[in-house]
């Protein structure tokens, strides 16, 4: 109910795209703004890409996601769903646009190699723009290196908030399975063929739904399973709102 409450709410409200960036009682205009589409709707994303580690690959999980309806989902490893107000959702929208991240650009410093960054993905007016923003190494003044805390839900006010935070449960699972060198070990998978899926990064990806989503959660502590006399590393990746399937994955 809370959340069917929260998009009929946003229905036709548009985002303020004029005033002070830090003023959390900014009027709305509804009448020069876009809307804030559905529900399901990607609005904001965050997510670490390379440094050493080569983080970002296809399958990664997002740092933080934030829905038209005021659902956000942050934590790569074990995710966390919040539900902002619609006035509060309004306010970081609008400030997402007074940052500069309705214009896709990087905030980058040539004296950092291995550079990790912050990839801010800004969907408005239907499509989505793209803000790299190196890190340890911005300008501190720059607006969109000000802004990413604004991302982090942990620093969220409680009044922001219709509900209580909560871990998130995907309706959709994908498995990411890679063979590995060796004997035959662990136990025999359960679900979907591991080899008949989607290449994704040097994977295989398929997707579990239904019963078999909870039934897979509760064997994640197990990365090796056997299949037809192979031994498979799988990684469980939740689906979010906006990710229908391993194509969405491919990024």
């Amino acid at each position: 109910m809370m959340r069917t409450a929260v998009g009929a709410a946003l229905g036709g409200v548009a985002l303020l795209v004029s005033g002070c960036a830090g003023d959390s009682q900014a009027q709305i205009d509804d009448s020069t703004s876009p809307s804030l589409g559905s529900a399901n709707a990607l609005v904001l994303r965050t997510m670490t890409s390379g440094g050493i580690a080569g983080l970002g690959a296809p399958g990664s999980m997002p740092d933080f996601s934030l829905y038209g309806d005021g659902r956000a989902i942050a934590g790569r490893t074990h995710p966390m769903e919040y539900h902002l107000t619609p006035p509060a959702l309004r306010r970081l929208v609008a400030d997402a646009s007074k940052a500069g991240l309705a214009t896709p650009r990087t905030v980058d410093n040539p004296n950092i190699a291995d550079a990790m960054y912050k990839v801010i993905t800004f969907v408005t007016g239907g499509r989505a723009r793209t803000t790299r923003v190196i890190q340890g190494g911005g300008p501190a003044d720059d607006a969109a290196v000000r802004f990413l805390p604004r991302l982090d839900p942990a620093g969220w006010p409680r009044g922001d908030q219709s509900a209580a935070p909560k871990p998130y449960h995907p309706k959709r699972l994908a498995v990411l399975a890679v063979a590995s060198a060796g004997e035959s070990s662990g136990a025999p998978w359960p679900f979907k063929p591991l080899t008949a899926g989607t290449p994704l990064g040097g994977r295989t990806c398929t997707v579990l739904t239904g019963g078999d989503v909870a039934k897979a959660e509760a064997l994640a502590d197990r990365p090796e399973w056997r299949y037809h006399g192979r031994t498979y590393r799988v990684t469980l990746r939740p689906l979010l709102p906006d990710e229908q399937n391993c194509a969405a994955l491919a990024h």
